[in-house]
């Protein structure tokens, strides 16, 4: 009998726990529902960062791993990367997570980069360019990342961020001038003075 009571009060103690609360308060529903995207992005963004750095922070392990593998795995993160922004926007805050679970905030910004070739696609290039719109992303850090791309595959800066270091001066071309002023504007940033160009 006392087996048969127990069951019963565990059984009632889960379906209390685990039925929806009715509230009638629109800003609690509101509160629910944020605290439930809040505890999913941090889950999707730690994930993130766990499969990007994983091969990373042990050296042994990246480099026992196939080139192929390790690109697979970038690609996999990016292809999530780019979900999470797609579905929540470009994430710079994880709210009651800040404190202990900041660096999270990371796996985005890391993942674009190690992702050059994927980020000139058109609907990514699209998509960094509504989030400098909707003021959750500097669109000069958006031209950092995609001049990583023009740097690393084209060995030519078209907006002159701090990858140029690796090209051999001189730089930027003056052959390149017309396009870099067309892909600045496009993110809103201002063109490169005439100056800069070199022949």
């Amino acid at each position: 009998m006392k087996r048969i009571k127990f069951t019963f009060t565990v059984i009632a103690c889960l379906l209390t726990a685990c039925a929806p609360v009715m509230t009638n308060s629109n800003p609690q529903r509101k509160l629910d529902s944020e605290i439930t995207r809040l505890d999913s992005i941090a889950i999707i963004l730690a994930e993130i960062r766990a499969l990007d750095q994983g091969i990373r922070d042990n050296s042994s392990l990246y480099f026992a791993n196939s080139r192929a593998f390790n690109l697979h795995t970038d690609s996999l993160c990016f292809s999530k990367a780019i979900w999470v922004i797609e579905r929540y926007g470009y994430i710079n805050d994880l709210g009651k997570y800040n404190d202990s679970f900041g660096y999270l905030l990371e796996a985005l910004p890391a993942v674009l980069l190690h992702n050059p070739q994927r980020l000139i696609e058109p609907q990514t290039c699209d998509l960094l360019k509504r989030e400098v719109e909707a003021g959750r992303l500097p669109a000069e850090f958006v031209a950092t990342l995609l001049d990583k791309y023009y740097v690393m595959k084209e060995k030519r800066t078209l907006y002159f961020s701090g990858f140029r270091k690796f090209l051999q001066q001189p730089y930027p071309h003056k052959r390149d001038q017309a396009l870099s002023d067309s892909l600045r504007q496009d993110l809103g940033l201002p063109v490169l003075p005439d100056s800069l160009f070199v022949y």
